[in-house]
């Protein structure tokens, strides 16, 4: 029997829903009112109206800034978001196929490692100490094999999960028709894990793009500088133009808000896939 519930509690949720609505949008509003203010009016970091609307000129500023530095950042951040994806995805999916597969205690071993990859973080001197015996340091692709390594746990568990949806009987009949493992993973698996790839890939793409730390740690110079350092770089320690540094944020968060609209609805499918066996 579903107890029904009470008037109280439905009154709590809808004030709690719209505390966090009002908030949220608070700070939209924030962002992009002080985003068309000029210098002396976005100093103040109020919520009033602009007195002058500036963004084109801030626009036009961020886009001029350090002689196009956006444009080169925006070129170093999707090379590295598209790399890591690409082997992100291969590596992690190909794992998850072996250890939910093949039962033994090496896969169970495999297990509890990957379990501690998503416990234990990764230390930064030890890692760029790797890298830089491997020559890759300060580089992009020294930086793409740090964010592969990163998001790795948390992809081959995506994985894992949705793939203990899927019967067994598909690898036996595919074996039966002359299918070796490549083969078995490349035409017959890899296709059957459309969802839950679409979502390992809009997830760790916004991660990645919007990573810091990790640029900040393992990259130097303008030349390898990411989006996320851009905006960092706008931020001085003695005087911040905040109509520049928004409207900098606002640019940078475009194309992960047009991803999120146009995508939602597989992020959603690819959540919910697996969760149900049978």
């Amino acid at each position: 029997m579903i107890k029904k519930r009470s008037f109280t509690s439905k009154l709590l949720e809808i004030l709690l829903v719209a505390m966090t609505l009002f908030t949220h949008w608070l700070i939209l509003y924030f962002v992009i009112i002080t985003a068309c203010k000029n210098t002396e009016d976005a100093a103040g970091l109020t919520l009033s109206f602009p007195k002058e609307f500036s963004f084109l000129e801030n626009l036009k500023y961020i886009f001029q800034y350090q002689h196009s530095a956006l444009l080169r950042a925006f070129k170093n951040s999707l090379l590295i978001t598209l790399i890591s994806i690409f082997f992100l995805v291969l590596a992690a999916s190909a794992t998850a196929v072996i250890m939910q597969r093949r039962k033994g205690w090496l896969s169970r071993f495999s297990n509890k490692l990957i379990v501690a990859g998503l416990i234990v973080p990764a230390s930064v001197i030890p890692t760029y100490w790797m890298l830089n015996i491997l020559h890759v340091a300060n580089t992009l692709a020294g930086l793409c094999l740090v964010e592969v390594a990163t998001m790795f746990p948390f992809a081959v568990m995506l994985y894992k999960g949705y793939i203990s949806s899927l019967p067994t009987e598909i690898d036996e009949a595919a074996v039966i028709d002359g299918c070796g493992s490549l083969s078995l993973y490349v035409r017959i698996l890899f296709p059957l894990l459309k969802p839950i790839t679409a979502t390992v890939i809009i997830l760790r793409s916004v991660l990645i793009y919007n990573d810091f730390e990790n640029p900040q740690y393992y990259m130097s110079g303008s030349s390898t500088q990411t989006v996320q350092l851009f905006v960092y770089s706008l931020k001085s320690a003695w005087t911040t133009d905040y109509g520049h540094l928004f409207t900098a944020a606002i640019v940078v968060s475009l194309p992960l808000v047009l991803l999120y609209i146009f995508l939602n609805r597989q992020i959603l499918e690819g959540m919910t896939a697996g969760s149900v066996k049978g």
